[in-house]
């Protein structure tokens, strides 16, 4: 063996990775496979969340809204989670950080009804004035704003200053289609499709247009003009909030909840449609006279004849016809009042009805809209409402389930839109002199206890209740036990504890008037006792 030999052997000579793997572009992943026939055409981009979000969304605005004006269950999906998010009324209830404020519970608890009644005056009272329009009450505005954020994929409003009003603080919802680059500028590192953003990618003004790119009839010099709006002054209130579903880093607009849905929902109604086109054809029937004439010999015939005497295919069926017109016309007989058909000898009257070989409406409505109800994140049983295949323990889980993620969705609604307002609206009242600051709290403190004197959450009603005395054992337990206080119990149905402690106290001293009795809290229910004898068979 010569020394070249001993210095390269056979068994460590170098062979390309993908040889030695033993199969020629075999990947570590199979997911990443370009062999695969299965994948080996699917290669979707690699691009940042603007890249894949800004240059789609506004295709898919517009079919989502089509389909929530003309596709019954994306309607119904839209209805039921504006009144799972936002309820038929939300209310805001104000517990100040009394810890951080330095003051004490009950002035922070007296302070904070006080501001719960001017907000309410002020957001659902006779006249609407916490919209800029004059239309809506705080609950309406924010019904719409959760609809904008579900069908449109984001919600844009403003906060205005109308002159004239006792409270001159309004929002205005703002179409998200005018959210765009002025003068159809390109997007770059600081502008995103109508966004200014900072170097740290903090959203700090945005550029909207004065009318809709869409009214093409209404164009005219002003509403060609874009307006520059910053997000807060330089005291720090909010004037423009923007609120939208963050699904990736540096993401910033917003895509459509129907987004994964729309293909699907789409070849759906053409299915329902053409299985209702394919019913009524089913309900139909056709009626068809077959002869039995030998047309074949009629043609020898003819074709026997001299060119001078014979007659043409057209003018023997013409005559044929004729002749089985005029037969069925003097045809008149009947019996009890109804005509007797009668046909022309060889003639047969057959029925025809088309055949059913395509696939079950009903089936494929239940299967799609469990896949509608799963892309948009709302339960199926309320986009279908067909309750028969439903049993107590399936709906409770299901109920749970869209409530859990209706509630994440009111947060981050409430957190966008709804703070924001009150935090305005309270910057008015402390300057106005329409309520002092709680006792202990400096005026020029303001501005630093800001956020703590807003402290609150908002309420509206409870989760399905589908079994009343079951929840209300379950809710008595949890009080017996301390896992819970009365104050969870009422936010949970949208009911203020301190109210219904107000009205208890108000309707015992009523009852004591009148000489009744009062109304004591009932134990709970003892378990029954299984019976020791068995009835005789």
């Amino acid at each position: 063996m010569s020394e070249g030999e001993l210095l390269t052997p056979p068994d460590r000579v170098r062979v390309p990775m993908a040889a030695a793997a033993g199969i020629p572009g075999r990947t570590s992943h199979t997911a990443a496979s370009y062999t695969d026939q299965n994948i080996a055409l699917w290669r979707p981009p690699l691009r940042s969340a603007d890249g894949d979000t800004l240059r789609d969304a506004g295709v898919i605005r517009a079919r989502a809204r089509d389909l929530v004006r003309n596709h019954p269950y994306a309607k119904m999906a839209v209805r039921a989670s504006s009144i799972g998010v936002v309820g038929k009324r939300l209310r805001y209830s104000c517990r100040p950080d009394y810890k951080f404020l330095g003051i004490d519970h009950e002035e922070a608890v007296r302070w904070g009804q006080e501001f719960e009644r001017v907000w309410e005056a002020y957001a659902h009272g006779p006249e609407p004035l916490v919209d800029a329009g004059k239309r809506m009450s705080f609950s309406q505005f924010m019904r719409l704003a959760h609809r904008m954020r579900f069908v449109d994929g984001e919600a844009l409003a403003t906060m205005e200053w109308a002159p004239g009003y006792k409270w001159r603080s309004c929002a205005q919802l703002v179409d998200c289609d005018r959210l765009s680059n002025p003068n159809g500028k390109p997007d770059s590192a600081y502008l995103k499709s109508g966004v200014a953003l900072s170097d740290l990618s903090e959203p700090i003004a945005y550029y909207i247009r004065h009318g809709h790119p869409g009214d093409f009839g209404l164009i005219n010099a002003e509403t060609l003009k874009w307006s520059e709006i910053s997000r807060r002054t330089a005291w720090g209130r909010r004037i423009v909030m923007h609120s939208y579903d963050l699904e990736r880093a540096a993401q910033t607009r917003g895509v459509s909840a129907l987004a994964s849905t729309i293909v699907d929902m789409k070849m759906g109604r053409e299915f329902v449609e053409t299985s209702l086109q394919q019913a009524i054809l089913q309900a139909s029937y056709a009626a068809v006279l077959v002869s039995q004439q030998n047309y074949k010999d009629a043609l020898e015939i003819i074709a026997g004849m001299s060119p001078d005497k014979a007659k043409t295919v057209t003018d023997l069926a013409i005559e044929n016809l004729e002749a089985a017109a005029a037969f069925h016309e003097s045809a008149q007989l009947r019996f009890n009042g109804s005509k007797v058909p009668m046909l022309f000898p060889g003639e047969d009257l057959k029925l025809l009805t088309p055949g059913n070989k395509g696939a079950s409406l009903a089936e494929f409505q239940s299967q799609s809209v469990k896949a509608y109800a799963a892309g948009m994140g709302v339960n199926p049983v309320s986009v279908s409402q067909d309750y028969s295949n439903v049993n107590y323990s399936s709906a409770k889980m299901a109920s749970a389930d869209s409530w859990r993620h209706y509630e994440v969705m009111r947060e981050d609604l409430i957190g966008d839109i709804a703070m924001p307002m009150v935090d305005a609206f309270l910057e008015e009242v402390f300057h106005s002199g329409a309520l002092e600051l709680p006792k202990g709290i400096k005026p020029f403190e303001f501005y630093d206890a800001k956020h703590a004197l807003i402290k609150g959450v908002f309420l509206t009603q409870g989760a399905p209740n589908l079994d009343p005395v079951k929840e209300a054992q379950a809710a008595q337990m949890e009080i017996a036990m301390g896992a819970k206080t009365l104050q969870d119990i009422c936010a949970e149905n949208g009911e203020d504890y301190l109210d219904k402690l107000d009205q208890q106290a108000a309707e015992q001293k009523a009852r004591a008037v009148r000489g009744l009795v009062p109304v004591a809290m009932p134990a709970a229910a003892p378990a029954k006792d299984e019976p020791t004898d068995k009835p005789e068979t």
